[in-house]
């Protein structure tokens, strides 16, 4: 079988082959079964004229970078093995359309756009915080999950091009891997790369998303990495005429700069631009209805009755004056000189003590923000066996957690917070990253559906109400009403 068409082979006893979904330059990924347990998988196997030393070390090395992460928007590895000396990594199975299958049908809506590329910087964050960096991030590598019915659901596949930033290897020296239209300048011209070379390919993804075309056009990859290299980026509104993007042209171009140090630092700082831009371009474009201007009087009204008012206030002042001039007033008296008073000196303020937690809450999110979350995470709970009744750690614990999408860690701490400040239930951060979960997890789920009408309760029912009325999702909509019948 080494060689041809895998289709029905069983590996190492434990996994049958079925039909091949897909081909690339290193492998083919089949269709498969986990025997006994019945559970379909993905199985990419090395193909036979792929002989190189350097060349298998990757394809092992895609099993050792997948395998160590678990997150919601990551593909991750269960099982590695050889067949007939060829190795095959066994992944979940992510049942979908991928983002270039989706791009056919043209450019996406803004907030579609935007809330796509925030779940593909989310996965990346989690894999950059691992020392993963992917290096081939494109369209073809992001498969929406439709297995819930909820809708856009990422999942970043084929970690074959990661390679860990923190070790040195020499494995893919003068080598060039990527894929043209989506590779950094520094990429390109074979020089180190770090996280910063992910998020330049999700700029170009992200352009693309929004305007149906890329950001670097020419007839051969030669040329466009070229491009890449030399050219500045189209602008959104120049390709994709018609279309108001805002504080999006921003976002994008910072993205897409040529110095990686002019780009976002980190994941989560490009989430958060994306996150700020997108919402101020949705709200400026949307058409605002009659009964939300109130009615204003003509600006030259409005100049009248302010000059007016100084003319008025002019002619009390003069009245004033007269009226305390009055010759019919008797001459003022002089009045005693006051004997001096001992003034005692005010007490000096007190020594403001600092605040420990406080100190220990912006270091942890100063880590988040630079790539380091885990070590952020753990500062913060080594601190909560110190301050075990300051509700600000267990507070930032579950923001910290909720913002990666690790619900039963997040949840855990929001219940310590609570029990230990009940107030905290107001808090809109608290409530809206919940809220982000129970819409966006792939199917219901009870544990934060609960904690938003237990725990939370009455203060988290506008947020869930406004996700019924105008969430972009259908799907999300509909979820949000059925949750909101419930609370009654």
């Amino acid at each position: 079988m080494r060689g041809g068409d895998l289709t029905g082979a069983i590996l190492d006893e434990r996994y049958r082959v079925g039909e091949r979904v897909g081909h690339g330059a290193m492998g083919s990924v089949y269709r498969g079964e986990r025997l006994k347990l019945g559970r379909v998988v993905a199985i990419k196997v090395m193909q036979d004229d792929v002989v190189s030393d350097a060349f298998r070390k990757r394809f092992e090395r895609e099993a050792v970078a997948m395998a160590k992460l678990e997150h919601p928007h990551c593909g991750s590895v269960l099982d590695v093995g050889t067949h007939e000396g060829a190795p095959y990594v066994v992944m979940e199975f992510v049942d979908g359309k991928n983002l270039k299958e989706l791009l056919e049908a043209g450019p996406l809506p803004i907030q579609r756009a935007t809330d796509i590329t925030r779940q593909v910087l989310s996965g990346l964050s989690h894999a950059h915080e691992h020392g993963v960096i992917h290096r081939d991030i494109k369209p073809a590598n992001i498969v929406l999950s439709h297995k819930s019915g909820l809708g856009d659901h990422v999942k970043i596949l084929d970690f074959g091009l990661a390679r860990f930033h923190q070790v040195a290897s020499d494995l893919t020296s003068g080598l060039v891997v990527g894929t043209p239209n989506y590779m950094s300048p520094e990429q390109i011209a074979g020089k180190p790369v770090d996280q910063r070379a992910d998020l330049y390919a999700c700029g170009v993804l992200l352009f693309e998303l929004l305007t149906g075309t890329k950001p670097f056009q020419a007839s051969d990859p030669v040329a466009v990495c070229m491009k890449h290299l030399n050219d500045p980026p189209l602008r959104l509104a120049d390709a994709a005429p018609g279309r108001s993007f805002g504080a999006l042209e921003s976002v994008v171009a910072r993205a897409l700069e040529k110095d990686p140090a002019r780009r976002f630092a980190n994941a989560q700082e490009f989430s958060r631009a994306l996150s700020e831009a997108g919402d101020a371009t949705i709200a400026d474009s949307a058409e605002p209805t009659l009964e939300a201007r109130p009615a204003r009087p003509p600006r030259r009204s409005r100049r009248a009755f302010a000059i007016l008012g100084v003319v008025l206030a002019a002619g009390i002042g003069g009245v004033v004056v007269v009226s305390t001039r009055s010759d019919a007033e008797p001459p003022a008296r002089p009045m005693p000189t006051p004997a001096p008073v001992a003034v005692e000196p005010p007490p000096a303020p007190a020594p403001v003590k600092p605040d420990a937690v406080a100190d220990l809450v912006t270091r942890a999110r100063e880590l988040a923000s630079t790539g380091q979350r885990e070590r952020g995470i753990e500062e913060l709970l080594k601190a909560r066996k110190t301050y075990p009744s300051d509700a600000r750690l267990p507070y930032n614990l579950a923001r910290l957690y909720l913002e990666k999408m690790w619900w039963p860690d997040g949840l855990k701490q929001a219940h310590a917070a609570l029990a230990l400040d009940p107030t905290l239930k107001n808090d809109p951060e608290l409530i809206k990253l919940v809220l982000r979960g129970f819409n966006t997890t792939a199917s219901y789920d009870w544990t934060l559906a609960h904690f938003l009408r237990t725990d939370i309760g009455e203060p988290a029912r506008p947020y869930l109400e406004d996700a019924a009325r105008t969430h972009p999702n259908p799907i999300v909509r509909a979820r949000a009403t059925a949750e909101l019948r419930r609370w009654k």
